[in-house]
């Protein structure tokens, strides 16, 4: 093992964080990047410490009860939290005061939109580069999606239409993040539905009014273990359509014709597009951005701030529903206590 190589930590021993010797883990992604070596665990589950250890070829004295204890004395420089959607918001921050200088979180950020706000404040106060593990930002079939709306293929973005799967929060926060990626227009008014599962984070979407007309519809209501993701980019020139599960990503622009309505969007499959899907590269993909973000001392393409942004929608979506009004963005003083008790079912 080379002491050159960067010092990787993950904090929460599970499959996402590899347990199983899981590949598709963010163990099995720093491990396909030559540049970063695994070297400690913590977890405060001793026998799946343990196992977790074993599998990954961790040596005994850098797998922590802690991970207060990992950063003292690992000498990391990048860390992945992988713990339950309840226990994100300590490591983070713990990382961010031993100034761990790159902080993969998985989604969703935070349980509610203050302890997001204490995350994102804690890293940016020293120094630290916060990453939310919104997988499909770091694919290159959405970075060429980014890339055209940029250059302003379809024009004028004025709505963003996309599906997703249920939670709400555990799985609809892609969902919302995703939609957001495609526009910088920032979020004003937020009227929601939930469903009427009797769960803590159920299904839902709502429509979300932003600056400059733009207007973005989420659905996360009724799907959970298939989700097709069909979206929309719509705009003055033209549409793009993708739905991930079936391959399909086309391009329309708005076109003049003799008949009908007079226009018309004449959809083509998109050139240059990568010719395959592979769901194994998510967590690959996310800790090679992470190992690029700490090489090239750069913001990741799936900030903190993004994160943050996606989860106080979600909240506005729920206090809507609640409330049956519009809810206004940024949340009021005290709505952003409430927490979404997601457990990821």
């Amino acid at each position: 093992m080379s002491e050159t190589k960067l010092r990787v930590g993950i904090v929460g021993a599970g499959s996402v964080g590899g347990l199983g010797g899981r590949e598709n883990s963010h163990a099995g992604g720093y491990r396909r990047c030559p540049e970063a070596n695994l070297v400690a665990v913590a977890d405060i589950n001793h026998k799946r410490l343990q196992q977790f250890g074993d599998e990954w070829e961790i040596p005994t004295n850098h797998q922590y009860d802690t991970a207060q204890a990992m950063y003292e004395n690992a000498n990391l420089d990048i860390v992945s939290v992988t713990t339950h959607n309840f226990h994100h918001h300590q490591p983070v921050i713990e990382a961010a005061e031993a100034g761990i200088k790159v902080i993969m979180v998985e989604k969703p950020l935070a349980i509610s939109v203050e302890l997001g706000h204490k995350m994102v404040e804690a890293c940016e106060a020293h120094g630290c580069r916060l990453l939310v593990d919104h997988t499909r930002r770091f694919l290159p079939h959405y970075r060429k999606l980014k890339q055209m709306v940029n250059e302003g293929v379809v024009g004028e973005v004025k709505t963003i239409t996309y599906s997703g799967a249920r939670p709400l929060l555990h799985n609809g926060t892609h969902t919302v993040d995703y939609a957001f990626y495609f526009t910088d227009a920032e979020p004003q008014w937020v009227s929601g539905f939930l469903n009427q599962e009797p769960v803590s984070d159920p299904g839902g979407g709502g429509m979300v009014v932003c600056q400059g007309g733009v207007v973005v519809f989420i659905n996360c209501i009724l799907t959970r273990r298939e989700s097709l993701s069909d979206t929309i980019i719509a705009g003055t020139q033209g549409q793009i359509h993708f739905c991930e599960r079936r391959g399909i990503w086309e391009y329309g622009p708005l076109v003049e014709v003799s008949d009908g309505y007079g226009t018309r969007y004449d959809f083509s499959p998109i050139t240059d597009m990568p010719q395959t899907f592979e769901l194994d590269d998510y967590f690959y993909s996310a800790t090679r951005e992470a190992v690029d973000c700490f090489l090239e001392n750069r913001e990741g393409v799936s900030t903190g701030r993004d994160g943050l942004k996606a989860l106080e929608i979600i909240t506005a979506i729920h206090i809507s529903h609640k409330t049956k009004t519009q809810v206004q963005l940024p949340l009021a003083e005290g709505l952003d206590h409430v927490e979404i008790r997601s457990t990821g079912q």
